[in-house]
Formats: C-alpha cells, structure tokens, sequence
C-alpha cells in the first residue's frame, strides 16, 4: 500500500508534518500535545459520541471534534484557546449532572479520565438542582468485570472493543436517552479470553476488574514492565505490586508490534499463584513413600550425587526435560552443563508439540493483519496464543482475509469473522483466492505430514509466511539453545540422543538412573511417562509430574527472576523480576539450581556475559534450513483410525487457556474461569446416541489394537485411583462443525486428564440427561 503523502497543519503555534488523513487527535500527539478523548481510541478510530476533544480551527466558525477531523494542509488548530476550553467545560458539566461523586471509594481514583478531565476543564461546582438518576451499581457482569451503571459515561469503548476488535458483540447498549446501561446482548454472564481489556478501556470506573477491586491506589504500587510467558506470543506488560504481592497486570499500550495493546485474560488474570498456600517453599524429598523437608546442600549432594554415578557408568542413562518454561539463558546454561556430561539426552518437548521454529518464511505478528488468506493447520491459536488470535481476527474482520480451519473439530469464530472449515488439505487449497500473493500458515507443531502437505500445494508464486503457535512460552528458545536431542545451541547438529518420549519409555523399562525435569508436567499431559529410578523437578507446586518424583525442588515464577525469552517470532522479549515481590526465602530460580549444581559436579560454566552473547548469537539469524513439518523433529505419523462401530468415538484433545495442573490450578481468584471437564461432539453423533448440551456422560477406552498400550496405561491409572478417570462426569456440549465420529475433550485438567486419552478410541456410557439431578446420579458431580 501506498504511503500518503505529508501536509503540513499548525497545532498551538507549532507546526507538524504528519500524513495526509490523520485524525487531529493523532497529530497533536506529535507536539506532545494531549487532547482530551473518552470514546475515541486509537485501535478502534473515531465514534464522535462523547465531544470532549472540542478544538478551535481557523476558519470554521463551531468548535470542532478532534477524533473526527482529518487534517488538511495548511491547517492551523488551538487546542487550549478559552474558546475550547469553553466548550469542554459545557460538556464536562453535563457529564457530572448525574455522575456519582464517590471517588474515594471508586477503584479508578488517581487514574480516572474524567477526574483528569474535571479538574483541567471543569468548573469546580453544578448548578443542577435535580437528585441524580440512579442506576444499578456493582453489577455482576461475568466472572472478571462489577460494572457500576452510575458511572458509565457511554462512551461506547467496550461495546466497539467486542465489535472491532474481538468479534464476539457481547456487550451492548441498553434503553435510551439517561437510561442508557451496558449489558450484554443476551443476557448471559461476559464471558470470553479477553475481558479484561475493558476495564482498561474505561475511561471511569465503571467497569472494574474483580481481581483488583479495593486492593490498592495506583500511587501505592510499584510497576515493572516485562513480558507475559503464559503463552508463546510474548505480549509486554506492567506487573503492578504492593506490599510484595502481585495486585494486577496491565497492558504496554505501545507494544505495536507484538500484543498490539491487549492482553488475554490469563495474562491478565492469573497472577495470584505467587503467594499461593500451596506453593513449594522449600526442597522436598521422598523418604520411605512420604515427603520431608531437607535443605538446599542435602538436595544438592542427593541430585549432583546420582547424576555422577549414573554417568560414570553409562551418561546415556541420564535424560532432561524442559527449557519451554525457562529463560533462554537457564536453557542455554542447562544444556552445557549436562553436554559437559556427556548426557545427549535432552529436549523441551513435554507435551504434544514436535517443533517450535518454523525455519524459513516465518513471519512476524505484524504481517497476519496483510495476509489474504491464513490458514490454521492443527489447533488454531484462539486457546494456545490468544493475542495472535486477535490479529487474525482483525485481518479478516477489518482487511477482509480469508481464515481456513482445517480439519478442525473446535469451536467456531464468532458470526462477524468471515471463517471456513474444511476437512481436508486438497479442500482448503481450493479455498484460497486466486489473487493471493500473501498468505500465512498458523500450524501447532503437532502434525507434521499434515503441515508439509499444506505448505508443498499452495501456489509457487505466493508469499508464505509461516507461524507455530505452540503449548510453551520459550520454545522457540529453547531449541535455538540446544534443548533437542539432535541439536546444540545454533540447531548444529549432533549424534540424536533420546528424545522425551524415548526417555520416558527408557523409564518404564528401568533403563534411565536420573531424569531431571525443570518447568514441565509431562505426567498431566502424556500418557506414557515414566519416572527414572532417581527423578528431580523444579516447579512451583507440587505437580502431578512432581508427586511421582524423588527430589522437588522450589522454583522462582517468571515476575521473580530475569532474563530473556523467545516468542514465536523469534522476538527475543525481557523478562525483568517485578520490583518488591516476595519470593519464598528458598525458593531459587532455575539459573541459580543449575549454577550450584555445575558447582557440586566440579563443571565450569560460562560468565554471565558470555552466555549473553551465547543467547544473541543463536537467536539473532532464524534458520533457514528447514521449515514446517521438517522430518528431523521426529514426527510420528497418526493413522487415521476407522470407526469401529457407530457407538465409538476418536479422542481429540484441546487446549483451554485456563486449563493446566500448574499457575491457573493454583490461583483461587480465577477458579471461576477454569473449565469444567467436557465432551464435544457433532449434533448428528449426539442426535445418534441420544445426548443433548448439558447432559453428563461417561467415556470407556475400547480394546482395539493400536490402542492396546495406552488402553493398559489408562486402565492402570484408573485401577490405581478410580475417582481420578479421564472418563468420568463429563458435561456434553453438541457443537456445530465437528466432524463426526470424534470426541474433543479438554487437556490440562489435573481432575480429568483428557490428554491421556489422545488418539485412544472409546465409547460412550452412562448417560444422565439434563432433567435428572445430579445428586442423585452416581458419579454425577454436584
């Protein structure tokens, strides 16, 4: 697109260059000149609804909307004339008529716009004799918002945020004139992965954030930006503390080029783990089947003491998982440390995802919102990367992209998103426009053929930018540091070691002495972990993972140490410890475990400026050797399994930003957002077998060949704990657009661990419908 030509507009005896087109309110930015706004924002543009950016412009005789006016060459602009001080005052006074006056008690205070605004422009008393208009107040709107209908000043930022920039149009305007309220349009609770934005787009305290209601002045809290690791987008953020305790996160409102200004609400909202009750404050051990408390030298000696046996015997016996959760230095530092070993066997992939780099033709977070058609290929960013999400939402919703899901079994894009679902590669090739030169490829690193088949038929003369949304925060830096089994730092490669699932099947047949697992909970997530005969983690809490373990050890979260990660596009972000957080006094950061424990092994470790230069060297040129689906991350092919009978159903599991046994497990302020453990299916399979949307059900492994090794695991764990079974009081949701013969269920739930079940073939039992009572319904939950 072609740039617009400059003009040249005088703003308070200044003048400025800016492009032709620009909104007025833009262009007295560039003088450091604010004007002030309530419903204007620079993400959504224009609405004219609330009149506050009254300006003077030479040669039109009425105060003009500085929102709203393009500026035209020659222009010359007052923003602070009495004239328009004048006109912002009759507005203001209008506003206050029925605003409550209950600053001291609003949690906007010191922050507010309108307090901003009254004390520049206001007139400091009101000449109405009428009582106020009231309206509901501390209004329940859904699991994160109180809205308070009193203070809203409509300026309309909330319901055009769930329009323009979401697509869900959830909230809406109610009633006219004065009685105008915010609600939302079906009368069900706001509910969707990026609430909380509003209550930042407020410009009064209308709409206030659970989380923080009462807790703190801005004035008491001290700030830290740093970078969001909930998910691999990397967003930039503003950790508020006070009295060493975490009280809110907000959104970097430059951050153009990664989170565009959002935040998703698990970025927002789950920050209450730090000082969790549950969290790990000391080195636990497992002595005769129980835990005891030991000190950091006893831990140390116990750990450092099993790896330099088992690899004075043979370092093939010794393996590390994790690096997806670390910083790139820790990942860096961990992977020389046990390479100084001579342990080969080392990788980040805990979980489902093979590859976390795309190689060549990976694109930035800025170049979805130009692409003609994006492909999703696997899970869809909506629940993995949900701020990515929203540029894919607003290439399609504002530049009119084309989105392909292919073979998706998830929920639809709201109706405003122009979407399409297609069950195959062949399918989705026909979709793209003809005229497409750019086109971007949105895979989630889980099945490679399916990504390489894509990628080989799209057209030779179009530009593919390529992307992975992936399960980890540092993926992408942990395999440019050299946490793969067949890669060091740089992906130079190396003799391949055992990868995780290999490690974890050396495990079950008693061939791997000490497995060293940092950040990671493979035993909520795969079915066929195994504990080595001496295994350590270092995590938060006491995770599945860490409960079959033999050392655990406590872990700094990402707000208490400092580093850098890598998102999915290769930015490499920094990760600053929040000023004046407590941290548990033993808890240490994965950096300063793998120092003392370099220590204890008598290995030497590069200085802190060398492993800097490290980290910049390896990231600072993407690969371009390889690109999706490459056959060196060890894919396994999946077979497309044939139904057996019409009752049986192939499991596909799927991620919920809420879902997880670690942070979101052990944040009781967001429990509300948690999901529920559920079963999906297409309406014909429910229309079969006789379910509706609410009703529970039960899911049972079936014997059938491929499944027999899973089906032993599944049923071991059902023996061992009856009540914690995969299949067991799931809520069913008949959900349009999936395919059938499929089951999706949720991952990540440590009281329903669906992720056992991927791929397995079960059936459908114990149906209790809706109507029944669930008190009454053995195994139904209450």
């Amino acid at each position: 697109m072609s740039e617009q030509p400059l003009v040249t507009v005088t703003i308070d005896g200044t003048q400025v260059q800016v492009p032709k087109g620009t909104w007025l309110v833009e262009a007295a930015k560039q003088i450091q000149r604010e004007i002030p706004v309530y419903c204007y924002h620079r993400k959504m543009g224009p609405a004219g609804l609330c009149r506050i950016c009254l300006v003077e412009i030479e040669g039109m005789p009425k105060l003009q909307i500085a929102c709203n006016t393009a500026v035209t060459d020659g222009m010359v602009v007052h923003t602070q004339s009495d004239k328009a001080s004048d006109g912002r005052r009759a507005v203001l006074e209008l506003y206050l008529v029925n605003h409550p006056l209950d600053c001291p008690i609003c949690d906007k205070g010191g922050e507010c716009d309108l307090q901003d605004y009254a004390m520049a422009y206001g007139q400091g008393y009101s000449r109405s004799v009428d009582p106020k208009v009231s309206k509901p107040k501390a209004v329940d709107l859904g699991p994160t918002i109180v809205l308070d209908e009193e203070r809203c000043v409509v300026c309309q930022r909330c319901v055009r945020f769930d329009d323009m920039i979401v697509g869900e149009r959830e909230l809406v305007l109610k009633d006219r004139g004065v009685r105008n309220i915010i609600a939302t349009a079906n009368g069900e609770p706001y509910r969707h992965n990026y609430t909380g934005n509003v209550t930042e787009l407020c410009p009064v305290g209308a709409l206030t954030s659970k989380t923080y209601r009462f807790k703190s002045r801005p004035w008491d809290l001290r700030r830290t930006e740093t970078t969001c690791t909930q998910c691999p987008v990397g967003c930039q953020m503003h950790v508020d503390v006070r009295v060493g305790v975490v009280q809110r996160t907000m959104s970097v409102e430059n951050d153009d080029a990664i989170s565009d200004g959002w935040l998703c609400d698990r970025g927002r909202y789950n920050v209450g783990f730090y000082d969790a009750p549950e969290r790990i404050t000391q080195p636990m051990y497992k002595r005769d089947g129980g835990w005891v408390q030991i000190g950091w030298d006893d831990a140390l000696d116990l750990w450092a003491t099993a790896i330099r046996e088992a690899c004075a015997v043979n370092p093939a016996s010794v393996g590390v998982v994790g690096g997806g959760r670390l910083t790139n230095e820790e990942t860096f530092v961990l992977q020389h440390l046990f390479r100084a070993k001579g342990v080969a066997n080392l990788d980040w992939r805990a979980g489902r995802q093979r590859q976390a780099s795309p190689g060549r033709n990976a694109g930035s977070l800025v170049d979805l919102e130009s692409c003609s058609a994006i492909l999703l290929v696997g899970e869809s960013p909506a629940e993995r990367a949900p701020v990515m999400d929203l540029r894919i939402r607003k290439a399609a919703l504002q530049k009119g992209a084309k989105v392909v899901r292919i073979a998706s079994a998830e929920r639809a894009y709201p109706a405003p998103i122009p979407s399409t679902d297609v069950a195959t590669v062949a399918e989705a090739i026909k979709t793209v426009p003809k005229e497409a030169k750019r086109i971007a490829i949105v895979w989630d690193g889980c099945d490679g053929e399916l990504a390489t088949s894509l990628l080989e038929r799209l057209p030779a003369d179009a530009e593919i930018l390529t992307y992975i949304s992936g399960e980890q925060p540092n993926a992408r830096g942990a395999e440019a540091m050299g946490m793969l089994p067949f890669g060091k730092p740089g992906y130079v490669k190396v003799e391949s070691g055992l990868g995780a699932a290999e490690m974890f099947a050396a495990a079950s047949d008693g061939k791997l002495a000490v497995l060293s697992i940092f950040g990671a909970n493979p035993a909520l997530y795969r079915a066929d972990f195994a504990p080595a005969s001496f295994t350590v983690v270092s995590d938060l809490f006491m995770s599945e993972t860490a409960q079959l373990a033999d050392l655990v050890l406590p872990a700094k979260g990402p707000f208490e140490k400092t580093g850098t990660t890598t998102n999915m596009t290769g930015d490499v972000l920094p990760v600053n410890a929040a000023h004046s957080l407590e941290t548990p006094a033993d808890a240490l950061s994965d950096l300063e475990m793998i120092v003392a424990l370099a220590e204890k092994l008598g290995v030497e470790l590069p200085g802190a400026e060398e492993v800097d230069a490290a980290v910049i060297r390896h990231l600072a040129k993407p690969p371009e050797d390889f690109t999706l689906g490459d056959a060196r991350f060890g894919f396994e092919a999946r077979e497309k399994k044939k139904r057996g009978k019409e009752t049986s159903f192939e499991v596909v599991v799927q991620t919920r930003i809420f879902a997880g046994g670690g942070t979101s497990a052990h944040d009781a302020r967001i429990a509300e957002l948690c999901p529920l453990p559920a079963a999906a299916i297409s309406p014909e399979d429910a229309a079969e077998i006789g379910v509706s949307t609410g009703d529970y059900v039960d899911l049972v492994p079936l014997d059938r060949g491929a499944d027999g090794a899973l089906l032993g695991v599944l049923r071991q764990a059902q023996d061992d704990n009856p009540n914690h079974n995969v299949g067991r009081d799931l809520l069913v949701e008949v959900r349009e657009g999936m395919p059938r013969g499929v089951v999706a269920l949720i991952g990540g739930l440590p009281d329903s661990p669906a992720n056992l079940f991927d791929g397995a073939n079960v059936s459908v039992t114990n149906i209790r419908q809706t109507a029944e009572d669930p008190a009454e319904t053995v195994g139904a939950p209450a």
